[in-house]
């Protein structure tokens, strides 16, 4: 991800946000990973699967159900785009924010690869809240295989950040 020092920088200065807490820099880390292995395996745009990662859960005001996080954090994005802490393109740029808004959803749609991985790098790791993530309820055909499912799993149990 280009510039991640400087996104970093700009979450835990700037946003007020529990970087400690369920949905912080360690989630973030983990969908990251998730994201990397699912971009490998289907060819999402892994670009915007790092900055999904990284900004998804931003407009979140506490870590229990919070609907409208999603475009809170879509908000967000557009601020760090607007002074030039996100550098990508105009594609990349629409990708995200759709991923940001949509992301916690379950009835969300998207025909778009990079968008699909976003939802299921995140939905990947509900493990961290002793969820386990249901095939039905994830967009690629790669997030559905019994195996990713249980490598994400692997993933949290192993994960140290």
């Amino acid at each position: 991800m280009k510039n991640r020092a400087e996104i970093l920088r700009y979450i835990k200065e700037e946003l007020n946000i529990n970087t400690d807490g369920l949905h912080g820099l360690s989630h973030f880390a983990r969908v990251e990973q998730i994201g990397n292995y699912l971009a490998d395996q289907t060819g999402a745009d892994l670009e915007v699967l790092s900055l999904f990662a990284y900004t998804h859960d931003l407009g979140r005001v506490h870590d229990d159900e919070d609907l409208e996080h999603g475009i809170r954090s879509a908000k967000i994005v557009e601020q760090m785009y607007a002074q030039k802490i996100i550098d990508i393109t105009q594609v990349q740029y629409e990708q995200l924010i759709y991923a940001c808004s949509y992301h916690c959803l379950d009835s969300a749609r998207s025909d778009d690869l990079t968008v699909q991985a976003c939802w299921d790098a995140d939905r990947l790791d509900l493990w961290r809240d002793s969820i386990e993530p249901l095939p039905h309820l994830l967009y690629t055909s790669e997030a559905k295989k019994d195996k990713t499912i249980t490598w994400a799993r692997d993933l949290f149990l192993n994960f140290s950040f």
